[in-house]
């Protein structure tokens, strides 16, 4: 099921090559935003310094360190870009999520009026939902804080230094663990809105919490695989963006291709989730029908899907 389910959102995603390159364009120009005043502010304080050639290769920790201290008029600028920006961006995200989903859950190729027609539909309900989620987010991130409660149970309050470090370790393993369950407890609470056209977010939140941890091993499983494909791609890609260091224009225009490339891989993996999991959505659904599980309201998966 977890296979057929990316197999489905690879096969959607291809045919929604516009939607690939809106995400894109939409995340080269959240980046610009900070890069520009950024590299305005670096040639500044370069100029035409021989530092400028050691950019080339790199990350200087010494160099970025000395920036920070002596570039102090044009940071607080930078630094509220820094603060904004990514805000302004998840928000844009989330915006353009209502479009994704739209078109997958018609099972049609990329439609403008379908996709941002969507996206208008349910940004105000997909931003009511994170806040329903945010009380999730509290529980999962707290189950980290067992790890300590057991170590001091077992081990008391002074435990030898190697229970101390791996526990410390667990303790990140949950914390990531808590941030990847939150996430996919949103996704399919979305997906549910879409499909049910449900504008009551509390009950939205809750079938995305049962979808998630009732089937677990799927939905667990479809994202970490494409979790484990981005990590072995990053893998690839940064000793090739490595070979790409030199102050040369041609090798600079290179590795920024490589990079446009890289970005347009990951915009693809995102959606291909978003196109796996509506794909897993409805297996599970018909399954639930099937054996007469109360999962579904009486509607049904399909008339739902029509009245979308």
């Amino acid at each position: 099921m977890v296979l057929n389910s990316i197999k489905s959102g690879i096969r959607q995603v291809l045919q929604t090559k516009r939607m690939i390159m809106v995400f894109f364009l939409t995340n080269f120009f959240f980046a610009l935003l900070i890069m520009l005043p950024f590299r305005g502010a670096l040639s500044h304080y370069i100029d035409g310094s021989m530092m400028g050639e050691t950019l080339g290769g790199r990350l200087n920790m010494d160099f970025l360190y000395e920036f920070i201290l002596h570039q102090g008029g044009a940071l607080p600028a930078i630094k509220s870009l820094i603060l904004v920006v990514p805000l302004v961006y998840w928000l844009m995200n989330l915006f353009l999520s209502g479009g994704a989903f739209s078109v997958f859950a018609g099972g049609e190729k990329y439609q403008p009026v379908q996709f941002w027609g969507g996206a208008a539909a349910y940004f105000g309900r997909f931003f009511r939902l994170f806040l329903w989620a945010i009380p999730v987010f509290a529980v999962l991130f707290c189950l980290q804080f067992l790890i300590t409660a057991g170590v001091k149970i077992f081990f008391g309050s002074d435990p030898y230094q190697n229970i101390t470090f791996w526990a410390g370790w667990l303790k990140v393993g949950f914390r990531y663990l808590s941030i990847l369950l939150f996430w996919l407890v949103l996704d399919y609470a979305r997906i549910y809105t879409v499909i049910h056209d449900e504008r009551k977010m509390r009950k939205s939140i809750w079938h995305g919490i049962r979808l998630t941890f009732g089937n677990l091993a799927k939905t667990f499983g479809l994202a970490f695989l494409l979790f484990v494909v981005g990590v072995i791609v990053l893998i690839i890609y940064n000793p090739l963006a490595n070979l790409f260091s030199a102050p040369n224009s041609l090798v600079i225009l290179l590795l920024f291709i490589l990079q446009q490339v890289y970005m347009v891989f990951r915009m693809v993996l995102r959606l291909t989730l978003y196109g796996g999991q509506m794909q897993l959505f409805r297996q599970i659904s018909e399954q639930k029908n099937s054996t007469g599980d109360d999962f579904q309201p009486d509607t049904g998966l399909e008339d739902a899907q029509i009245a979308t």
